[in-house]
């Protein structure tokens, strides 16, 4: 039986961005493994995102591996490194700052409606989200899991959010 190739744009001719589309904005609280930063961007790339936060105080991060690792978003999606002071001032107003973080006060992503304008928040490979950081925010959502690790790599849950989200706003 013969194999047959698929080329990606016939796969999604048939997915359209809403009209009101409101591009997600991803921020990224204090990620250190370059690979990390580029699955993320790459992410942003798959999902028409607005613009991706860095926010580091590490200004020594291998941006050959990043690059490596987010292909050809590296060059076509809106990214940078900030500081916590002046990432108020690169999100819209009218955006929800929505943390993906598991604590006591997060919420099952899948039974919550996700704001249309949103930000949604990763944090670090280890501590995730600082709490300071988490009082900012306007909800906390986490991602069930029904296994025995009790954790996520960070673009792998960024991906679940950002893709719930798309679900949410098709529908």
């Amino acid at each position: 039986m013969a194999k047959r190739t698929i080329h990606s744009n016939e796969l999604f001719n048939d997915v359209k961005i809403p009209k009101e589309y409101n591009p997600p904005i991803i921020v990224a609280y204090n990620i250190k493994t370059p690979e990390n930063i580029g699955n993320i961007i790459r992410l942003a790339g798959n999902s028409v995102c607005k613009e991706v936060l860095f926010v580091t105080k590490d200004e020594n991060i291998r941006s050959s591996k990043i690059k490596k690792t987010a292909s050809s978003a590296y060059n076509s999606v809106n990214w940078s490194f900030c500081n916590e002071v002046e990432l108020k001032e690169k999100i819209p107003s009218d955006y929800k700052w929505i943390a993906i973080e598991t604590s006591s006060d997060s919420e099952n992503i899948y039974q919550v409606k996700l704001p249309n304008k949103i930000a949604l928040f990763v944090g670090n490979e280890i501590n995730g989200i600082d709490s300071v950081f988490l009082d900012k925010c306007h909800e906390i959502v986490h991602i069930p899991l029904l296994g025995n690790t009790t954790s996520m790599n960070v673009s792998h849950a960024l991906a679940v959010a950002l893709f719930e989200w798309q679900r949410q706003i098709y529908n």
